[in-house]
C-alpha cells in the first residue's frame, strides 16, 4: 500500500516506481526532507521514512487524515471518531508505536499547528483536509532534535499540494450494504501562474465531506452490552424504571427489587434486560447509542508564492477547517438518591415481588405467615407499598444523550525560502489556532429544573409519560444550550539555513543551524451550567482551564562524511519551557545517526537520542473534577466484594449503584508534574538482493522515564487494598447546616467529607481518585518490515506486490514501586497491544487501468479480563480476541487525460470485527479502536482536470 522511502530510493529503481501505470524519472534534487534541515539529494537521506504518495492516499479509499493514519501498520490504537462516542470534545489522533498519541508530532508543511482545544488532546487529525494534502511522511525515528525532542515515537508529516496549474474537481460516494457510516464529499483545486515565466503561483483549495451516523442497533455484533458468550453484562442497574427500595402495608422492606422483574424484566421501551442479582433489572444502554457520530467537514486553503528571484520566494499561506459531529449515548443517569413521594400521582398501588429474592428473617405473608429466618421466595409476591419510594433512576424517557461539537481550525503563514550568500534558508511566522465549542443535544438534562419535579411526583419513574408528565420532563431539558468553549491557539516564529561548510576528502561537510520561539495559550471556558455540575448524569463540577507558555528551541546539524560511502549525523537541539503560572523546564536533546552504504544494492543505519517532554498545560493546570465515572464496571470492593453486596446499617445499593457498575471517579492534574525523558536508538538495513525488488528491516527500541499518565482504574480496582489511599468515601448519616450526604455525597468545592482511605463497611465510595501523575517508565521495541517488488510483462502490463509491517518485540509500563507489566499482545491498563500489524498490497496497471487489492491485518490478543468476574466458566482468565483481517478492492480507469474513475469495495469479504470485552468506551463487544463496524462499504469516486 504504502512506498516506503530510505536513503536508496534514488539508487533503487523500484522505490521510485509507485504508481505502476506511469514511468518517471527520479531526479537528485536538492530536497528537505522530513527528518533532516540539511538540503541534500534524495538519495542521502539517512532515516528510515515511509512516504505516502497521492496515488497511494487514493489506493487506500480513505476520505479522511483520520482513515489514512488508521491503515498505518506502525500507529497503534490512536484515537478514531467511534472513541468519542460519549466522550464530548475528543480528538482523532495518531499513535505511533502504540505509546501514547502525545508522543507522535503531527506537522504541517514541516511545522507545527495548534493542539486541540478540549482536553488534554495533541492535534486533531481531522483538523487537516485530506483533499489538500499531496503526501505523507513518517519519520518511523523518534525525538526529532530537528522537529521537537518531544517528538519521541516520531513525526508524521502533512504536506498540502504546492505550485499547482490547472483546475480539478473530485466527488465520492461511499454505501454500506448493510446501511449507516455512508459518506459523500466533493473536493475541487485551482492554481494558476507558473514561478518561472510569470514569477507567482497561487493556488486555493476546497473540500467538503458528510458521514451519516451509524447505530448501535445496526449492527448485531454490537447491539446489546449483555453479550452470555463473552461472559459480560454491561447493562447498568440505573434504569428508566428504577429498581426500588420501598416498604409495604405489612412492614417488610425491600431493596433494590424492579416491579418489572417477575416478567424477566421485559420492557423494550425502557430497554429493560435481567441482571445477576435477582429481583434486580438493567438498562441495555447500548440500545441507544452510536457505534459512529454524524460528521461534516468544510474546508478552504489557499497558498501563495512569489519569485523574487532565481533563488528566492516569499511565501502565504491560509487554511481554514471547519468540524461538526453529534454523538448519541446512553440516556443520562440520575446520579442522586431518587425520591418518589407516596402522594405522587403516578405512585404505584401495588408492586409484584418476584419470586428467587431472599426476604428478611421476620418477613410476613398477608395470610399473617411470618417466615423465621431469610428465606428465598419461592412464589411472586403481590404487595401494596406505602411511603416514599427510592431507587436509582435514569432518564431513558428523554432518550439517548447527545452532544454536540463544532471546531474550527485556521493556520495562517507568512514565510521566506531560498539560498543567501551560499546559505540555504527557510524563515516564517505561523499562527495557527483550534477553537470551538460544546451544545447539549437531546437527552440532557438540569439537575435544578429536574430534582423538584421529581420530588413532587410529576414525573413517572413507573412506566411511560403522559403528555403533562412528558412536558415536564421536556421542561428541564437543555438541548441547544452552549456548555463549553475552548481554543488552543500557537504562535510561532522559526528559521533554519543550512550549507556545505567544509570539503573533506569522502565528501561535503554540511553544516545547519535553527531557532524557533512559540507561544502557546489555552482557553477553556465552561458555562455556568456545566461549571455548577447541574447536569444530570455529566461529570459534576467542571471547571474551565487557561493559561500559557512560552517555548524557545535551538538546534543544530552537523552530517560528517567519515569514509567513503560511510556518514555521520551530529544533531541537537536545546528546549526551554516558560509556564505562565510560575514553572519552567529546560534540556539539550543529542541524536546521533550512522549511515554506511558499502554498495549500491545495501545501506546499513543506526541512530541513537534522547527525548524530552513538558507537562502539557492541562496536565499540570486540570483542575480536580469528582463527578467522573469509571470506564469499566466495578463492584464496590468493600460493600460489594465480588458482586455480592454485604448486610450492613446502610443498605448497599439504597443511595447509589455499587455493584456491576460505573463506580463514581475523580481526576485531576499537578502543577509539580515532573518532564518525561526518553531514550531511544535504531538499527536497520535496506537492500535490494535483484533489480525487481527492494526490502527493509529496522529495529527500535523506545524507552520513557517518569511518563505521565492518569491513575489506571485498572491498578486501583483490581488491587484494593494496595490502592486504597486512591478510594475516598462518605458517611451517609453525617448532616449539619451546611452538607447532608443521605442523597449522596456532593461535591461543594472544598471535598468536605470525603474519607481517604477509608475503608468502613456503612460508607459507600465518594469517588475513585484518578489523578494524573509520574509512573516509572514505558518501554517498545519492534521490528518494521518493508517490502516492494515490480516485475513488467509485455502486453500484460506491470505487477507489483508492497508489504509494510510492524511487529512488536517487546511493550509495557511500569508504576513506580511496581514491577513493569508487560502488554504485550494483551488487553492490559491503556487497551490492546497487538503484537503485529501489516497492510499488503497486490498491484497491476496497464495502460489507462490500475487495479488492487490490499490485506489489512492486526494480529489478535488476549482479551480484557476483569480479576473480580473470573470464574473459570461463563467469564474464563484468558480469553483471545481473534486477528481482524479485511481486503479492501479497488479499479481505476482514465478514458482521457482529464477524466478518472475510480470503483472500490472497502472490507470486501464484509468480516465483523472480532469480539471482544474491551471495557474503555460506550461500544460494547469489540474494540473501536482497531477495527470498523461499517463492514462491506463500495465507493465510486470520479476525478475531472479542466486544464
Amino acid at each position: 500500500m504504502f512506498k516506503t522511502t530510505t536513503i536508496t530510493s534514488a539508487i533503487l529503481a523500484l522505490a521510485a516506481t509507485h504508481a505502476l501505470a506511469q514511468e518517471e524519472t527520479q531526479k537528485l534534487e536538492r530536497i528537505e526532507v522530513t527528518g533532516s534541515s540539511i538540503k541534500r539529494a534524495a538519495s542521502e537521506t539517512s532515516l528510515p521514512i515511509t512516504t505516502i504518495t497521492k496515488a497511494d492516499i487514493a489506493r487506500t479509499g480513505a476520505t479522511t487524515v483520520q482513515d489514512l493514519v488508521y491503515l498505518l501498520p506502525s500507529s497503534f490504537g490512536g484515537n478514531v471518531v467511534a472513541n468519542n462516542v460519549g466522550a464530548t470534545g475528543g480528538a482523532s489522533t495518531a499513535n505511533l508505536r502504540a505509546l501514547g498519541p502525545k508522543y507522535t508530532l503531527v506537522l504541517l508543511n514541516g511545522r507545527r499547528i495548534a493542539n486541540f482545544a478540549f482536553g488534554n488532546n495533541p492535534v486533531d487529525l481531522n483538523s487537516i483536509p485530506l483533499a489538500a494534502v499531496e503526501r505523507v511522511e513518517v519519520l518511523r525515528d523518534g525525538a526529532s532534535a530537528v522537529y521537537g525532542a518531544d517528538a519521541v515515537a516520531g513525526v508524521i508529516n502533512f504536506i498540502l499540494k504546492k505550485d499547482y496549474q490547472g483546475a480539478e474537481v473530485t466527488a465520492a460516494e461511499y454505501k454500506s450494504d448493510k446501511g449507516g457510516g455512508n459518506s459523500h464529499n466533493l473536493s475541487a483545486v485551482l492554481g494558476f501562474g507558473d514561478l518561472d515565466k510569470d514569477r507567482f503561483n497561487v493556488m486555493l483549495t476546497a473540500g467538503y465531506e458528510g458521514v451519516d451516523p451509524l447505530k448501535a442497533s445496526q449492527r448485531s455484533f454490537a447491539s446489546t452490552a449483555v453479550r452470555p458468550d463473552l461472559g459480560i453484562n454491561k447493562s447498568s442497574p440505573r434504569n428508566g424504571i428504577p429498581n426500588l427500595n420501598f416498604s409495604d402495608t405489612l412492614g417488610n422492606s425491600y431493596t433494590t427489587v424492579n416491579p418489572l422483574a417477575y416478567n424477566g424484566c421485559v420492557s423494550p421501551d425502557f430497554a429493560l434486560v435481567k441482571r445477576s442479582t435477582a429481583g434486580t433489572c438493567g438498562t441495555d444502554y447500548v440500545k441507544f447509542i452510536d457505534l459512529i457520530p454524524q460528521q461534516r467537514r468544510d474546508n478552504v486553503s489557499a497558498r501563495a508564492v512569489f519569485q523574487v528571484d532565481g533563488d528566492n520566494q516569499i511565501i502565504a499561506e491560509a487554511m481554514h477547517n471547519a468540524d461538526w459531529q453529534q454523538s448519541f449515548y446512553s440516556p443520562a443517569p440520575y446520579t442522586l438518591k431518587m425520591t418518589y413521594p407516596a402522594n405522587g400521582r403516578f405512585y404505584p398501588k401495588s408492586i409484584t415481588v418476584p419470586k428467587g429474592i431472599t426476604v428478611p428473617a421476620g418477613y410476613t405473608f398477608a395470610d399473617g405467615t411470618v417466615l423465621a429466618s431469610k428465606t428465598v421466595l419461592a412464589n411472586d409476591v403481590t404487595v401494596t407499598p406505602t411511603g416514599d419510594i427510592t431507587g436509582t433512576w435514569r432518564t431513558v424517557a428523554g432518550g439517548g444523550r447527545s452532544d454536540i461539537t463544532q471546531t474550527q481550525t485556521d493556520r495562517v503563514l507568512i514565510g521566506a525560502k531560498g539560498l543567501l550568500a551560499g546559505w540555504d534558508y527557510d524563515v516564517a511566522l505561523t499562527f495557527s489556532s483550534n477553537k470551538g465549542q460544546i451544545y447539549f443535544g437531546p437527552g440532557q438534562f438540569s439537575y435544578a429544573t429536574l430534582t423538584p419535579l421529581v420530588a413532587k411526583g410529576d414525573i413517572n419513574v413507573f412506566g411511560p409519560q403522559d403528555a403533562t408528565s412528558q412536558a415536564a420532563l421536556n421542561s428541564a431539558l437543555l438541548t441547544g444550550q452552549l456548555q463549553q468553549t475552548a481554543e488552543s491557539k500557537a504562535t510561532e516564529l522559526d528559521f533554519h539555513m543550512s550549507r556545505d561548510i567544509y570539503t573533506m576528502a569522502y565528501g561535503e561537510m554540511s553544516f545547519a543551524i535553527g531557532a524557533n520561539f512559540r507561544k502557546e495559550t489555552i482557553d477553556q471556558v465552561s458555562m455556568p451550567v456545566l461549571a455548577s455540575g447541574d447536569v444530570v448524569g455529566g461529570n459534576g463540577p467542571v471547571p474551565g482551564v487557561a493559561s500559557g507558555r512560552k517555548v524557545a528551541g535551538v538546534v543544530s546539524e552537523l552530517v560528517v562524511p567519515l569514509y567513503k560511502d560511510l556518514e555521520l549525523n551530529l544533531a541537537g537541539r536545546y528546549d526551554n519551557y516558560k509556564n505562565d503560572f510560575g514553572t519552567s523546564f529546560s534540556k539539550f536533546s543529542p541524536k546521533a545517526s550512522l549511515r554506511y552504504q558499502p554498495t549500491k544494492d545495501l545501506v546499513l543505519r543506526g541512530s541513537v537520542a534522547s527525548g524530552f517532554r513538558a507537562p502539557t498545560l492541562y496536565e499540570n493546570l486540570r483542575p480536580l473534577t469528582t463527578g467522573n465515572n469509571t470506564s469499566a464496571n466495578w463492584s464496590d470492593p468493600v460493600r460489594c466484594p465480588g458482586g455480592t453486596p454485604i448486610t450492613n446499617t446502610n443498605p448497599v445499593g439504597a443511595i447509589q449503584d455499587e455493584c456491576d457498575v460505573q463506580l463514581n471517579s475523580a481526576t485531576s492534574g499537578d502543577k509539580n508534574l515532573r518532564p518525561e525523558k526518553s531514550k531511544q536508538f535504531s538499527l536497520g538495513v535496506a537492500f535490494s538482493p535483484i533489480r525487481e525488488l527492494t526490502a527493509s528491516v529496522d529495529y527500535w527500541n523506545v524507552k520513557i522515564t517518569d511518563p505521565i499518565v492518569a491513575k489506571s482504574e485498572i491498578q486501583v480496582l483490581s488491587d484494593p487494598t494496595k490502592y486504597a489511599s486512591y478510594i475516598y468515601r462518605y458517611d451517609p448519616k453525617y448532616k449539619d447546616s451546611l452538607h447532608d450526604f443521605s442523597n449522596g455525597w456532593v461535591d461543594d468545592g472544598n471535598q468536605f467529607g470525603a474519607k481517604q482511605g477509608s475503608t468502613n463497611p456503612d460508607f459507600p465510595i465518594a469517588y475513585v481518585y484518578l489523578p494524573e501523575e509520574n509512573t516509572a517508565k514505558t518501554y517498545a521495541s519492534g521490528l518494521d518490515f518493508s517490502v516492494a517488488s515490480r516485475v513488467k510483462f509485455a502486453g500484460l502490463g506491470s505487477f507489483g506486490v508492497n508489504l509494510d509491517g510492524t511487529l512488536f518485540l517487546t511493550h509495557g509500563y511500569q508504576y513506580t514501586g511496581l514491577a513493569a507489566t508487560s502488554d504485550l499482545g494483551k488487553f492490559k491498563d491503556f487497551g490492546a497491544i497487538p503484537r503485529w500489524r501489516h497492510a499488503l498490497t497486490f498491484l497491476w496497471g496497464n495502460g489507462m487501468f490500475d487495479a488492487s487489492l490490499t490485506q489489512n491485518y492486526t494480529k489478535g490478543y488476549e482479551d480484557y479480563t476483569d480479576p473480580t468476574a473470573v470464574d473459570g466458566t461463563t467469564y474464563p482468565e484468558v480469553r483471545k480476541v481473534a486477528s481482524y483481517i479485511t481486503w479492501d478492492g479497488q479499479a481505476t480507469v482514465r478514458p482521457t487525460k482529464s477524466l478518472s474513475l475510480v470503483f472500490g469495495i472497502k472490507n470486501l469479504l464484509d468480516k465483523d470485527p472480532p469480539s471482544s470485552r474491551n471495557s474503555l468506551y460506550f461500544q460494547t463487544g469489540y474494540d473501536p479502536t482497531y477495527t470498523n463496524p461499517i463492514g462491506r462499504q463500495f465507493y465510486g469516486r470520479i476525478n475531472y482536470k479542466f486544464f
